[in-house]
């Protein structure tokens, strides 16, 4: 009885010390990952599909974009755009607007696909400031299908 109670105590110190030996993970403090929600277009099926922005912040990875599709299409081929407002947060286009195809997506049997891209630190150097951002979805044929809301999107 005397040796497991010790053995316990081993694990506690164990659990402990690597919890000490860890750096936590910090969030940005300007912009928070956001969940937007992708919206059908023209009565293209589906039942759920989100856009999730994380921003890491970190030395390899500035951002992580997650793209999800459900119950579209089944064995589709969907493009995925982001629409970037520069300085522009209501993604009124006063200051023009770059999109740039960032994901393509195929569905199963389903209709359900995922992707991701992760954005390097480079590719947002100067780009400082409020932006507005949506992003977009067109079928193989070009159409929109599906579209976020505008998010204006801290870059620092």
């Amino acid at each position: 009885m005397k040796s497991h109670a010790v053995s316990r105590v081993a694990v506690a110190a164990s659990l402990a010390a690597i919890g000490v030996a860890t750096t936590p993970a910090h969030a940005d403090r300007v912009y928070h990952s956001e969940h937007l929600e992708l919206a059908a277009v023209g009565g293209a099926p589906l039942r759920s599909g989100f856009v999730q922005n994380i921003k890491a912040e970190g030395p390899l990875v500035y951002a992580h974009e997650i793209f999800v599709l459900n119950g579209a299409r089944p064995r589709a081929t969907y493009t995925v755009t982001r629409n970037f407002f520069p300085f522009d947060s209501d993604c009124s286009g006063d200051n023009g607007v770059f999109a740039s195809d960032v994901a393509t997506l195929t569905t199963n049997r389903s209709g359900n696909a995922r992707g991701d891209l992760f954005v390097r630190p480079e590719e947002v150097a100067g780009l400082e400031g409020v932006h507005g951002v949506k992003w977009t979805v067109q079928n193989a044929g070009g159409a929109l299908v599906y579209r976020t809301a505008c998010t204006a999107v801290t870059l620092d």
